[in-house]
């Protein structure tokens, strides 16, 4: 009798079995060893390794507090709550890490998280233009009674849309000159002109008290705040010392100043559109500070706001092509030199006062210059433009200034023309000229903000992260396109620091949020970074905004990053060898006393016990941190509540202006009052 043959197994029983035997087999065993193997050998080489390294206890029990609050506001609906689902988010939920502009005043009035931004120690400001650390409400309040403040538009103000479409310019200028060809911008026959028309200037500028009370006057109604002002605690991160009440003329010029949320997200908006409007912007901002006056009051204040964000040290880039600014009466031009000594001299004064508290590590090494012009200009005249910055430099050095102006860049859109191999020569002179005089003056481009990389060209070729890398750049500003330069990271950006400016970036459209910006990348290939804020007055940003940004936008972000980031900033600043040791110092003692601040303060919404037996026993274990969830609800419902409170506020504040309007008078003060 013939033995009957076995059925060969089915596929799917083959599967069947195999998943039987699953936790047996030798194969299961080894593939979960490769992974884990797989997982310790990609953190052998962390980018954050050398602060991680020397992580005390405090730092890894705050890390790790820090991580666990960051992850608890993804998730809260006290806070973000915007997590995935088959149901369509609720319209109150926001993306963690999504768009800036829109998550801000949620971020500012709910985050936790982001008040532990505002009291991390940064380092040093690297990458900071020089019109844009203080917010236009100050520079406003600071000309209202300024008779040599004038305002000049591209058309005339007769309606609505004359209004939103016209461009403005302010300036410092001799009354005397000015009362012979005085300009009426209400006039229907004011000519207006193209502000580059040089030739054309009369009858163009009208002094600012003058627009102020017709403005307020004719458009006022339409410019009334919408939210009241409010004596909030003195917060570092909006440059606000108080309330700043603004007129409706003012809040009009406000709106010409600072990018908003629809223009900067406008389904219809353009990399080339919001440049556009970003330059509109940072000319209407230059006439309220390039005058003498406002210019030494400037530095104070904004070396006052850069010690609340726990910055330590800052290098400005002022744009130097316009070579002289008006005194305050109009009558005198003041040089670059003399510019520069009104700079030297306001951080001489602030240094003295803090000396006298005895708080000069809050700002122990004062402020350089990084000379900009910018990549739009002829050769003939960039050559002159690097004779003004030799000249200046060495001006200075001699004056006992050392390298105050410690860097040059060139400035502008990179998709517009030229790039910056288009001055390889004259930058290559510069070099050697720099060399032979003893002047130490690396160059620190703007390289690589640009999703085109082709320099203003079609070329990919005249990418400038090419000529940034040959020429020796020191930093590189914002750097987004270098992912594309596998070659260029691995041979020359190893150690040459990029200047991140994460909401710059996603305000000028490289990227939709920071979730989508590659510094994680950059930080994996090996490529120093620092933490910037670019143009706080245009974006309302501060330091403290871009730090709580890249701890949110990935999350493999946690406290040792932020340490690396400011350990970074200072090896990769212009300070010499003993201030870059003596700022380790002063920033390290910083650091550690940040990490038992945070310990100290929101350990209550964790298990305290365990935490404080975990400092007793000296050693870490991350199993022991965990938040109490009571008590974690409990304090995100106060700001909940606080929140909506002020918008329930402001929005009755708005409702009553609207009921007002019809009732306001134009006082000669420049106000308004009920009729």
């Amino acid at each position: 009798m013939t033995a009957q043959t076995q059925p060969t197994p089915t596929g799917l029983e083959l599967f069947d079995n195999a998943v039987k035997d699953l936790g047996e087999t030798t194969n299961a065993i080894t593939y979960n060893n490769n992974r884990a193997e797989l997982l310790v050998n990609e953190r052998k080489e962390p980018w954050d390794r050398e602060a991680r390294a020397a992580a005390n206890l405090d730092e890894k029990i705050a890390c790790e507090m820090i991580r666990q609050i960051r992850e608890f506001e993804r998730v809260s609906p006290l806070v973000f709550g915007n997590v995935p689902s088959e149901q369509i988010p609720p319209p109150e939920a926001r993306d963690m890490g999504g768009q800036f502009l829109t998550n801000k005043t949620r971020i500012e009035n709910r985050s936790i998280l982001f008040d532990i931004s505002k009291m991390v120690p940064k380092g040093a400001l690297l990458h900071l233009h020089f019109n844009a650390e203080l917010h236009p409400e100050r520079l406003l309040e600071e000309c209202r009674e300024l008779k040599t403040m004038y305002i000049r538009s591209l058309r005339p103000l007769l309606n609505e849309d004359d209004l939103k479409e016209t461009e403005i310019l302010f300036e410092v200028r001799d009354p005397v000159q000015e009362s012979q060809h005085p300009g009426d911008i209400f006039d229907p026959g004011y000519k207006g002109a193209e502000f580059k028309k040089e030739h054309n200037e009369n009858d163009m500028w009208m002094q600012w008290g003058t627009f102020r009370k017709r403005f307020n006057h004719q458009f006022g109604e339409l410019y009334l705040p919408n939210v009241k002002a409010r004596d909030y605690e003195k917060n570092p991160n909006s440059s606000e010392q108080g309330p700043v009440g603004l007129e409706p003329v003012e809040n009009w010029v406000l709106q010409k100043m600072v990018l908003s949320e629809a223009e900067a997200y406008g389904v219809t908006q353009t990399v080339n559109g919001v440049w556009a409007r970003f330059n509109q912007a940072t000319r209407a901002f230059k006439g309220l500070l390039n005058y003498e006056q406002v210019y030494c009051w400037y530095i104070k204040k904004a070396i006052d706001r850069m010690i609340e964000e726990k910055v330590m040290y800052a290098e400005l880039r002022p744009m130097l092509m316009d070579k002289t600014i008006p005194s305050t009466d109009g009558k005198r031009k003041l040089d670059l030199s003399t510019q520069m000594r009104l700079i030297i001299q306001g951080v001489k004064e602030v240094k003295a006062e803090l000396e006298k508290e005895k708080r000069l590590d809050d700002f122990p090494f004062g402020l350089k210059v990084i000379y900009c012009t910018p990549r739009s200009i002829s050769k003939s005249r960039m050559a002159e433009e690097m004779k003004d910055c030799l000249k200046l430099a060495l001006e200075l050095k001699n004056a006992g200034q050392g390298n105050f102006i410690c860097g040059f860049d060139l400035v502008g859109a990179e998709d517009r023309p030229n790039n910056i191999g288009f001055y390889s020569d004259l930058l290559v002179a510069f070099q050697k000229a720099c060399k032979d005089l003893g002047l130490n003056i690396p160059f620190m481009f703007h390289a690589g903000e640009t999703l085109l990389d082709t320099g203003g060209s079609d070329d990919p070729s005249k990418s400038n992260l090419y000529d940034a890398a040959l020429l020796s750049a020191k930093r590189i500003g914002h750097g987004v396109a270098l992912l594309k330069h596998p070659y260029l990271i691995e041979n020359y950006y190893q150690d040459i620091a990029v200047e991140l400016c994460p909401i710059s970036n996603e305000l000028l459209h490289l990227v939709r949020n920071v979730k989508q910006h590659p510094y994680i990348q950059m930080l994996a290939a090996g490529i120093p970074c620092t933490i910037n804020s670019d143009n706080p007055s245009l974006f309302s940003n501060s330091m403290s905004h871009e730090f709580y940004q890249v701890m949110v936008g990935s999350p493999t972000m946690d406290v040792h990053g932020w340490k690396q980031f400011a350990l970074w900033s200072l090896k990769y600043s212009c300070l010499s060898d003993d201030h870059k040791k003596h700022g380790n110092s002063i920033f390290l003692e910083r650091w550690n006393m940040f990490c038992a601040e945070v310990i100290d303060t929101y350990s209550v919404l964790f298990d305290s016990a365990k935490i404080e037996q975990l400092r007793q026993s000296g050693t870490f274990d991350s199993k022991k941190i965990q938040l109490a969830r009571d008590k974690v609800n409990e304090a995100f419902e106060k700001k909940k509540a606080r929140d909506d409170e002020r918008v329930k506020t402001d929005s009755k504040y708005a409702e009553e202006q609207k009921k007002q309007k019809g009732k306001w008078k134009f006082g000669d003060a420049g106000g308004f009052s009920k009729s």
